[in-house]
């Protein structure tokens, strides 16, 4: 599998994840709050807003689903892809290379010549 393969379908992923969350917050949004008069102090303890807009989308907790699984799918790749962190320290390892060589060549121009 070609690495922009693997890159598209985490971005894709991330984008289910995503959308999975806007399904959840515009549930929560939708959910009409009613007033309540009463002369009983509200309850202490609340149960979290991501549990009742879960629990009130029927579509939201099967496209979580998808979601993690495919977070899970990808995200070993992205923590194990030894080519990425090879790339990546040879990329450093020149830049370092090419600043020091660009410092010693003003040294070198600006005070002995």
């Amino acid at each position: 599998m070609s690495e922009r393969l693997r890159h598209l379908q985490r971005q894709q992923a991330l984008l289910r994840e995503h959308l999975a969350w806007i399904d959840a917050e515009i549930v929560r949004e939708t959910v009409p709050v009613v007033p309540v008069i009463s002369e009983t102090p509200p309850a202490t303890e609340r149960p979290p807003a991501v549990t009742l807009a879960t629990s009130a989308a029927p579509a939201a907790p099967s496209a979580l689903a998808d979601a993690d699984a495919l977070i899970e799918r990808y995200a070993s790749d992205e923590r194990q892809n030894p080519d990425d962190i090879r790339r990546g320290c040879l990329l450093f390892f020149i830049g370092g290379l090419v600043v020091i060589a660009i410092i010693v060549a003003a040294i070198w121009f600006g005070y002995y010549r």
